[in-house]
């Protein structure tokens, strides 16, 4: 039943009564919230709509009132018809993006902004790696693997491209030497191990391997891994084409994505049968819209919205998701030079919790000292077991008289809100058990040419956050060091030793090794995991973790 103006009217599809002596309490919901009628606004004893009724007087004419518009509800259709998003009946949603990424060319360009909409929505991988670690198919209908983990054998799917071409083996083959000869890393070292891609048929293409490569099997169900038809890369970059469940039907810079489904689309059929997402890189805006009912989901909140998000009560008026893969962990970094027992000491004033408890929201972050996000296997959270250095700051007062005539630059950001604050905590507190450390903030101009291009590094401490991805503190040699100053042999080798497992047993045990080398070299010191954050509307449904990277799949959605 679609909703008319008259029903929007009477939009308050739950009456709740709560009789007690002397008083009665009456709720009102629209969808998961809605604030009460402006006329009740004296009986109003909170934000969340909730009304004392105290006078015998106006209780009998209230209680009438509302007995009337129960009835008018009923008359209306009921309250689910009247609770749904005006899109609803359409099945079309309309989602909110904070960035716009530029371009649209994933080989080229591994900007969030992009990944969230283009992999798994538009193009699809060889295969998905779920949440429980099975794998299912994808481009590939089916695969084998030799024992020795050295030769892949993708059976290609007889489907076609969303513009009417067929996948051909040839298609793939392109697409895979695309993605190894990628400037974005995380996609370039899925194939670090590949020695050959080659068709076997029409429908099957293998890939030889010099060793076993962990990353590439992983890879293939990433960014690393998806299909584009060789005749349409001259538009990647304003109009990807793929294999999945929508097209995208126009892109405009700094305002809109439009999709719809795509009428080739080999799987089951999306509800969902048109979505447009609208860029708004203001936060509080893209807020206020899903507020005022103008779109149905910001599936990605940034962590400077999150206090925002609480005190507006958002986390109670619509569902609130949390989920790892957007997510970012938040870790000091000391300066490898510094002896480690003064590093170690530093590890010791540093309060997970304290952290935590500055960005407001305890659904948003886990401490932890494993650098790692939580849907990462080899995750672990703050325990006495995963914390070589836990907090103890008589300990650390302890020990500062040893290093008192050691002076420590502290690098902070002076212009991004998300690492001043940790540093606003973490500088005090070092101070205060007696280290000897001087602020340095510095815009992140100033900072990228310091410490980020800067060889050696200007710092001595410094908080950053970003991806979770290990392999960014690989380091052979010492000379090889990037920005972190990071350099160890050991961890290098117990991540070239898991990518070589194999077993997935074998693995996991070998990047918990790895894991377990970085905790314990108290240079990259993690502080907390924060989670991918995101609100719908209550009545839209079938949200799933992303399983491409950080991909927001608008096929699983219904209402």
């Amino acid at each position: 039943m679609q909703t008319t103006g008259m029903q929007k009217e009477f939009a308050f599809h739950i009456m709740e009564y709560i009789g007690s002596t002397g008083a009665v309490h009456c709720r009102l919901h629209r969808g998961p919230h809605v604030e009460a009628p402006r006329d009740a606004s004296d009986f109003r004893d909170n934000r969340k709509g909730r009304f004392n009724m105290q006078s015998k007087g106006k209780f009998g004419q209230r209680l009438g009132a509302i007995a009337a518009a129960a009835i008018m509800l009923a008359a209306f259709g009921g309250a689910e018809a009247m609770a749904a998003s005006p899109r609803a009946a359409e099945n079309k949603v309309v989602l909110i993006a904070r960035q716009d990424p530029g371009t649209l060319d994933y080989v080229t360009s591994g900007l969030t902004a992009l990944r969230l909409w283009i992999p798994a929505n538009v193009v699809e991988p060889l295969v998905y790696f779920n949440k429980d670690g099975s794998v299912e198919p994808g481009v590939a209908e089916s695969w084998t693997i030799s024992d020795d983990k050295l030769t892949y054998e993708f059976k290609i799917r007889k489907t076609n491209f969303s513009d009417g071409t067929p996948v051909t083996a040839e298609d793939v083959i392109y697409s895979l030497n695309t993605m190894k000869a990628s400037p974005v890393v995380n996609n370039s070292s899925a194939y670090n191990a590949v020695t050959a891609i080659e068709k076997v048929d029409d429908s099957t293409v293998k890939v030889t391997l010099s060793q076993p490569s962990q990353n590439f099997w992983r890879g293939m169900g990433s960014v690393a891994g998806l299909i584009q038809p060789e005749h349409a890369a001259g538009s990647i970059a304003t109009n990807p084409i793929g294999t999945g469940p929508y097209v995208l039907k126009s892109y405009t810079t700094n305002s809109t994505f439009e999709f719809e489904a795509n009428p080739n689309y080999w799987g089951t059929k999306p509800t969902i049968t048109a979505a447009t997402v609208r860029i708004v890189t203001d936060g509080t805006a893209g807020l206020n819209a899903l507020e005022a009912g103008e779109v149905d989901a910001v599936p990605v909140i940034t962590i400077d919205l999150w206090e925002q998000l609480t005190k507006r009560e958002l986390d109670k008026k619509f569902t609130l998701v949390t989920y790892p893969q957007i997510g970012e962990p938040t870790y000091a970094v000391f300066n490898q030079k510094l002896d480690p027992a003064l590093r170690q000491a530093l590890a010791a004033t540093l309060d997970r919790q304290s952290y935590n408890d500055a960005f407001g929201a305890a659904w948003g972050a886990e401490n932890t000292c494993t650098f790692a996000l939580p849907n990462q296997p080899w995750y672990s959270p703050e325990s006495a077991e995963s914390c070589p250095y836990p907090f103890d700051y008589e300990g650390a007062m302890a020990k500062a008289p040893e290093f008192a005539s050691t002076p420590l630059e502290y690098a902070s950001l002076s212009d991004v809100p998300d690492l001043s604050l940790p540093a606003d905590i973490m500088i005090p507190a070092m101070q205060g058990a007696g280290f000897n450390v001087t602020r340095n903030a510095i815009d992140l101009a100033r900072y990228s040419q310091l410490i980020f291009q800067g060889r050696p590094p200007q710092f001595d401490i410094t908080v950053m956050s970003g991806d979770a991805e290990p392999t960014q503190w690989a380091c052979p040699t010492p000379d090889k060091a990037g920005w972190s100053t990071y350099c160890s042999a050991e961890y290098t080798q117990a991540l070239s030793d898991a990518d070589k497992a194999t077993s997935d047993e074998d693995y996991l045990a070998k990047m918990k090794e790895a894991a377990d080398i970085l905790r314990k070299d108290a240079v990259i010191v993690p502080l907390i995991a924060k989670k991918g954050v995101g609100l719908f509307d209550g009545e839209l449904k079938g949200f799933l973790e992303p399983r491409v990277l950080v991909a927001i799949e608008i096929g699983k959605l219904h209402w």
